[in-house]
């Protein structure tokens, strides 16, 4: 009889274990939604000068955005390329930031802190000496 009550103890104890236990997660509260972005100088020709890389939007809605990613210019040019970063929360600009290289590429991590934002738009510009021009800009939004 008393092996068959400890038995039965330690099998109700063993199931409320696991019913109790936390499930497992990739981030601090979920999975981190992470997204590639590629977007050119001229969107049918990217040897000119383009952006690539990833955003990572963070396990939850309110959670900032981070950006790893690389700005190319084609090599021995005469002008250098510069990749321009903007942050919006719905219609509302509220951070921008660029990145330019004069050779080659050159990468590059920004990590915004301030607030969540729900939608980041990238434009690449070219920097030639008789001023600047840009592309069409492409925006990523938080899914």
């Amino acid at each position: 009889m008393k092996k068959r009550l400890l038995g039965t103890l330690l099998s109700a104890a063993f199931l409320g274990s696991i019913a109790t236990a936390a499930p497992a997660s990739a981030g601090p509260t979920g999975p981190t939604a992470v997204e590639n972005f590629h977007v050119c100088y001229k969107n049918s020709d990217c040897n000119m000068g383009y952006t690539s890389g990833t955003i990572d939007w963070g396990p939850v809605f309110d959670f900032p955005p981070s950006i790893k990613g690389k700005v190319h210019n084609r090599v021995g040019s005469d002008y250098s390329t510069t990749v321009k970063i903007e942050y919006y929360q719905g219609p509302l600009l509220v951070h921008s930031d660029s990145r330019t290289v004069r050779d080659g590429s050159k990468t590059f991590e920004i990590g915004y802190t301030h607030t969540y934002v729900d939608r980041i738009k990238f434009k690449v510009c070219q920097n030639f000496s008789t001023g600047e021009q840009c592309g069409l800009p492409e925006n990523y939004s938080r899914a």
